[in-house]
């Protein structure tokens, strides 16, 4: 007997954790990509360790950088980065070993890389599956790519081992939880969906969502249509709302990097070193009809690439309920 069709709350489990696995998948391909441009770089740093070797008296003594003639090229300078604790042939010694590490990353990476890269675009094809279906669309999905299957249980299994277990464990992150009951606020919300209320160094509101119900409320509720929204690109994280007052002018590119940080902090990619946030105004985001709570799609962003900080203390000031 064929089982019943996943409800609304499981496509919201399925929808949720696909987005977690998939921006852990999309921090793995940017960290495989930055090794494989160091791995690249063989060559140069095993001519570094063999300019240091022949040139040793050339070298100054606790020296962090020397600029030598490259042997096979004595025309040309190779500048060297050393750690001053070491001997100049420690230091070549330290040189060849990245060397030839990097020669071993020019095998092993690519072919890691290719296929983190492939899930990563499978999980997309999951995900926009579900948003085809919540969005009625799952006839033309289905044209589209034919091998998807509209059962989503179907589609889970497709899944890593891992997630499978994941969405399946009690507790587990990848399952709906009740809603929390909260304290009333003096907004006469929910804590829940009740933002964090902020402002900038040049005296911007900024209220940020706690949670995804919160983000929900803060995106399509309480955000009017020309206050500006960002958003960590490509992990979770809160919905971010700079309010424009009426006649305010625009807000300055350092407040929109600063606030950007913020958005990058409250996000699963606030221990990266630099984070691409998305921001356009709030008129141009909107929910997929039957979405799960949190989910936008928006138009006309533009890319702010920031470091992730958080908020000081003053800045604080203004939240009631951190």
């Amino acid at each position: 007997m064929a089982e019943p069709p996943a409800t609304p709350e499981r496509r919201i489990e399925i929808a949720r954790a696909l987005a977690r696995y998939h921006a852990r998948l999309a921090r793995k391909v940017l960290a495989l990509r930055g090794d494989l441009t160091e791995a690249r770089r063989a060559g140069e740093l095993r001519a570094q360790g063999e300019a240091l070797l022949a040139y040793l008296r050339q070298v100054p003594a606790r020296a962090e950088r020397v600029v030598l003639p490259d042997p096979a090229d004595p025309a040309r300078s190779l500048t060297i980065e050393l750690d001053p604790r070491l001997s100049p042939q420690g230091n070549a010694a330290r040189l060849f070993k990245r060397a030839a590490k990097a020669t071993r990353g020019l095998k092993e990476i690519p072919p890691r890389l290719s296929a983190t890269e492939a899930q990563a675009h499978a999980l997309s094809v999951l995900l926009a599956r579900v948003a085809a279906l919540e969005e009625g669309a799952s006839d033309s999905a289905r044209a589209d790519d034919p091998k998807l299957d509209p059962d989503l249980e179907t589609t889970l299994a497709k899944l890593p081992p891992a997630l499978r277990t994941v969405l399946r464990a009690p507790g587990s992150p990848g399952r709906a939880r009740p809603a929390a009951i909260g304290r009333a606020t003096d907004h006469g919300l929910p804590a829940r969906l009740t933002p964090r209320r902020l402002k900038t160094r040049e005296g911007w509101d900024v209220w940020i969502g706690r949670s995804n119900e919160g983000n929900d409320h803060l995106t399509h509720r309480l955000a009017r249509p020309e206050d500006y929204w960002l958003h960590v690109h490509g992990a979770a994280g809160s919905h971010v709302v700079l309010r424009r007052g009426k006649g305010k002018s625009e807000p300055s590119k350092r407040t929109l990097e600063e606030v950007a940080a913020w958005a990058a902090f409250y996000s699963q990619a606030r221990t990266a070193g630099k984070v691409p946030v998305i921001v356009t105004r709030k008129k141009y985001v909107r929910k997929p009809r039957k979405g799960p709570p949190g989910l936008a799609l928006c138009t006309h962003e533009k890319t702010l690439i920031v470091r992730p900080a958080e908020p000081p203390r003053e800045a604080l000031a203004t939240d009631s309920g951190t």
